[in-house]
């Protein structure tokens, strides 16, 4: 298949996969559907839109433009570990494995595009979103719950977006972890923009990927679709903090669609952040969780699927048994500061006499030793 004629057409048909999908059953190949005209696109049923404008085409951007782009589009890495996943019969027989998270959908994305080590593609991930307007607290436990599940042996998944997304993804690279990142444009196109170092950081040891061609811009009509990927390659979705209306519920209801597993972090009832969450629990499409071990015992059963059925191979059983870390002298510091109530973050910021980026790494160390849980409002001692 030529990479420049899939991503051709995908264009003109404005990445819309339904249209893709019933391009390539009615008229064969990219190459061949881009080779027929407007009429026989009307034949076909292709809506009117469409074949106005492969009546023009090419305008704009010719193939071997977008060959041109496709190539220079991956800035980091060299041109080996990018590239893309066809859903299509033609990838089938040239033996091109799909993403076997996908394999049982019945609509997958028609293209993926992907940069940075695509075995992590191959890995059971958890995916860990939430709001962009995060608290404090939330940003710490995402953070730390993060670092706990990459540790386990899963990829962390999330949307590389502002609040939990970078969150999440930072804790898994705290502790060498794997992450894996969908993003709602291009892989040009990296958004938020501050988010550039972190896509690297991605990049270099875990994966990005899109169902957007390079060049797309990030649009609002984007996100949802994004979210849904997030859900398709995830075992579970886990809520961290959420509104009421936002893109995480889209998540968490297109996993509960999916049968995947759903989990939600309550909070204070006084949250906004929280209400999406609770909404969830309420309704019975999420099961609390208020740990890390919540998520790993509940998907246990599944990830033994995973691995073929056999209990020797879960990276999650053999955490289960390892010895717990000594805290350094900050986590002695942090311990004493707790004492045995609940600790909010926020106290523990104002008064640990650290820098904050300090507090919330040595929380995350802590709790994924053993020594604290996340709470509802903060953190507690588990034991001396």
């Amino acid at each position: 298949m030529d990479v420049a004629d899939a991503i051709a057409l995908y264009l003109l048909l404005e990445q819309q996969p339904g249209a893709y999908r019933h391009a390539l059953e009615r008229l064969g190949s990219p190459t061949t559907v881009l080779a027929a005209n407007a009429r026989q696109w009307r034949a076909v049923g292709l809506s009117e839109a469409a074949c106005e404008r492969r009546a023009s085409w090419p305008q704009g951007r010719s193939v071997e433009a977008i060959r041109a782009q496709w190539l220079k589009s991956a800035r980091w890495l060299e041109a080996e570990r990018r590239g893309i996943w066809f859903d299509s019969a033609e990838s089938d027989a040239a033996g091109e494995s799909w993403p076997r998270a996908f394999a049982s959908l019945p609509k997958r994305p028609p293209l993926l595009f992907w940069e940075g080590d695509d075995s992590v593609m191959g890995l059971p991930q958890i995916a860990i979103v939430g709001s962009r307007a995060a608290t404090r607290a939330g940003l710490a436990q995402a953070h730390s719950l993060a670092a706990e599940l990459a540790q386990a042996g899963f990829s962390v998944t999330s949307g590389l977006a502002s609040g939990i997304d970078g969150a999440a993804h930072a804790g898994a690279l705290s502790v060498d972890g794997r992450t894996l990142a969908v993003l709602g444009c291009g892989l040009d196109r990296i958004y938020p923009p501050r988010h550039q170092g972190l896509a690297q950081r991605i990049a270099q040891s875990g994966l990005l990927v899109s169902e957007f061609a390079p060049g797309s811009t990030p649009e609002p009509w984007c996100f949802p679709r994004r979210n849904k990927v997030i859900a398709a390659l995830s075992l579970g979705v886990l809520v961290v903090e959420a509104g009421p209306a936002s893109g995480s519920i889209i998540t968490a209801q297109a996993a509960d669609q999916l049968s995947r597993l759903v989990w939600a972090m309550p909070g204070s009832v006084s949250s906004l952040q929280s209400r999406g969450c609770h909404a969830l629990i309420r309704t019975g499409q999420a099961k609390l969780a208020e740990t890390a071990q919540d998520v790993i015992d509940d998907v246990l059963p599944t990830l033994r699927d995973w691995y073929g059925g056999s209990s020797e191979a879960l990276p999650a059983e053999a955490m289960l048994q390892a010895p717990r870390a000594d805290p350094d002298e900050n986590g002695r510091h942090l311990l004493a500061l707790m004492g045995w109530d609940i600790s909010i973050v926020d106290d523990l910021l104002a008064h640990a006499g650290l820098p904050a980026d300090q507090v919330l790494t040595t929380l995350s160390e802590l709790e994924i030793a053993g020594w604290i849980g996340a709470v509802p409002g903060g953190y507690q001692r588990l034991s001396p």
